[in-house]
């Protein structure tokens, strides 16, 4: 990396238009004076981490573009992407060049608020040492990216000491899809539902990699999603890992992905691989799960108790970062709809809440969530209309009531029929995952 190809890098993002982006409901305390475009500014280090094609970057053009619409002008920004060619190699002792460079195109500049946008950081050995000194040297704003593989919330928040904040990005939610696809959410409208059914059997099935939802062939949504399954195995987990055992990863991915909301046991798992010939061990398993949730992979629910010790022994219940992740491996008519239904309602839940469980007894409900001392539970359905699933869903409920007698149950559906019952709240899935906020359910 040298000066002269900085410059070059730096006016280019300044001559050239951004790329499109679309709104995404979440948004960076960053803006410009007077703006009421994000909540108030804040002076720490943003760094946005989440599995890889969920749309870091482009929400770093989206923010970048909301700056300059509130009178920021473009050269007080400088966007650079660390994996661009023509920086290589980089070393942490070239990086003070980066605002050398800027300061000689625009000396003007020098003593102005500037805002920095570092695309992949992680490239760079010991970036931390660098963003840790301009942050508290220069009048900087700053975000950073990196992939998941290599950039993720424990490393930051060790690396930073105290000066960050992170924001998990996921693939995108419904109602970002329905935005994406620039479908509008209206009330008493037969079309706008037909619209918005048709939109949801696509999420349901290809889900919210903002890629796959923009793409609209389905043989090339096919070849995307094998190609992030690829980069989820070789880069994500192989190579930050030097995982050894490459055939047990593979098959222990085909398993997570094929097999969401379920329960997942590592003892029948280890002996399910052991019958099938695979050479592993216990805590092989245990460390290649702990490195998929690491990774925004995967997530393991764990059952509610109120002794830590029981819950950590009890299986845990898998959920997938997105439906698609699926198609990969099977065919969307044989993978069962309740169980794409439900990881779509936890990945909902998990947005709105922090302390997420299911509970089991002699009945199970799917959903035990804690909010200020307060409790919500949730069953998922595909279907009521038979009268003995209506009653196994409403029972469980009730009985859950029993466990936990303040909670609040709430009964959501896929195929919406009213129920007789004021004790349930109940709900389409549609309805349920337009809402982003947990005080609209």
């Amino acid at each position: 990396m040298n000066k002269e190809t900085l410059k070059y890098i730096i006016t280019d993002f300044h001559e050239n238009k951004l790329p499109a982006t679309k709104a995404r409901s979440i948004k960076l305390p960053l803006k410009a004076k007077g703006s009421a475009e994000a909540d108030p500014e804040i002076n720490k280090i943003i760094s946005l981490v989440g599995v890889r094609r969920s749309g870091k970057t482009f929400l770093f053009y989206h923010t970048i573009r909301s700056l300059i619409k509130n009178g920021v002008d473009k050269k007080n920004i400088i966007y650079i992407n660390f994996e661009d060619d023509r920086l290589f190699p980089i070393e942490l002792s070239q990086m003070n060049l980066i605002l050398k460079a800027y300061h000689e195109l625009y000396p003007d500049k020098v003593d102005e608020k500037k805002y920095l946008f570092f695309d992949e950081i992680q490239v760079v050995d010991n970036w931390e040492k660098y963003i840790r000194r301009i942050h508290d040297t220069e009048n900087a704003r700053i975000c950073i990216t990196g992939s998941s593989s290599q950039l993720l919330s424990r490393d930051i928040s060790t690396s930073l000491r105290g000066r960050s904040i992170s924001y998990e990005i996921t693939p995108l939610t419904f109602r970002e899809h329905l935005n994406f696809k620039e479908v509008s959410i209206k009330k008493y409208s037969r079309k706008a539902e037909a619209q918005i059914r048709h939109e949801f059997n696509e999420y349901l099935e290809y889900g919210g990699f903002p890629e796959i939802v923009l793409a609209d062939d389905k043989i090339i949504k096919g070849k995307i999603l094998r190609e992030y399954v690829d980069l989820i195995q070789y880069k994500d987990m192989v190579e930050r890992y030097n995982v050894q055992n490459q055939f047990l990863l593979k098959t222990l991915l085909k398993f997570c992905f094929t097999h969401p909301a379920n329960l997942i046991s590592v003892n029948k798992l280890y002996n399910d691989f052991k019958s099938q010939g695979i050479s592993l061990s216990k805590n092989t398993l245990y460390e290649y799960l702990e490195y998929m949730q690491e990774s925004f992979i995967i997530s393991l629910n764990p059952k509610y108790s109120d002794s830590i010790r029981k819950q950590q022994q009890k299986p845990k219940k898998l959920y997938i970062i997105d439906n698609s992740l699926m198609l990969p491996f099977v065919s969307s008519k044989k993978i069962n709809i309740g169980y794409r239904l439900e990881n779509c309602v936890f990945r909902n839940l998990y947005k709105m809440y922090e302390n997420i469980y299911y509970y089991a007894n002699k009945y199970e409900v799917d959903f035990v969530v804690e909010d200020h001392g307060g409790l919500e539970i949730f069953n998922v359905s595909d279907n009521i209309e038979e009268r003995d699933t209506r009653l196994r869903e409403i029972n469980s409920l009730k009985k859950a009531r029993e466990r936990f007698p303040n909670a609040k149950l709430n009964l959501v559906i896929n195929q919406y029929q009213k129920i007789e019952d004021k004790e349930i709240n109940c709900l389409s899935v549609i309805d349920f995952l337009l809402k982003e906020d947990k005080k609209d359910i």
